[in-house]
């Protein structure tokens, strides 16, 4: 028996190492391919990374209509196989969250989410359904919801913006309360698409939400 855990805790060290590196080199190559983009949002970024998951790029001096921008490249946790295996099952993969907070505050409420993605009914699931109105986008896995007070139709075609620019996007969220935007989308194949796409999308949808307010 005590031989059977010797080699378990060795399978289990071994796979953290292994996983620990995987993620390190991944993450790196993640933000290689970000910097074509990232000047788009500011003109200084400061990189932390938060254990081997998750490095969080904070961006200073950063661009109209942004007061505030972060980005966080969220990696899958091979470090820890059990949660890897849960979270793969459940399509977990390496995602991107894009924050922001504007110079002014949108016009409008919005939350969108896919219901084949990770976090794409997080928000959803916790509004109050008679505070909210529902609307169909024309795709039965996509569930949005706004402010019955504006129709925020300007968001629409820069879900599908962002979409094309990156794997998929997971969510979509515009608030009047800070951070005023999130978007959460899948890595795209690097070889096939440049940051500066999904990037210049994220600011386009900036812009329309501000010059909606």
């Amino acid at each position: 028996m005590a031989g059977l855990l010797v080699v378990l805790l060795a399978v289990v060290l071994l796979w953290f190492a292994l996983g620990t590196q995987g993620n390190i080199r991944r993450g790196n190559d993640r933000l290689r391919w970000l910097q074509d983009g990232l000047p788009l949002l500011g003109r200084r970024t400061t990189v932390r990374w938060l254990g081997s998951s998750a490095v969080e790029l904070q961006i200073r001096d950063p661009r109209a209509p942004f007061r505030e921008a972060q980005v966080v490249v969220v990696l899958e946790p091979r470090d820890v196989g059990i949660l890897w295996l849960w979270a793969r099952a459940r399509r977990r993969r390496d995602f991107l969250i894009l924050r922001g907070r504007l110079e002014r505050a949108p016009g409008f409420e919005l939350e969108a989410g896919d219901t084949r993605g990770w976090t794409g009914m997080d928000r959803i699931r916790r509004l109050d359904p008679g505070a909210w109105t529902q609307v169909d986008w024309g795709q039965p896995w996509l569930r949005v919801a706004h402010d019955p007070r504006a129709e925020p139709e300007a968001a629409r075609p820069l879900w599908d913006r962002l979409a094309q620019a990156s794997g998929g996007v997971w969510r979509m969220s515009i608030r009047r309360s800070p951070p005023h935007l999130e978007v959460h989308v899948l890595f795209p194949d690097p070889a096939s698409v440049r940051a500066e796409g999904l990037i210049a999308a994220f600011r386009e949808l900036a812009r329309t939400v501000v010059s909606a307010g």
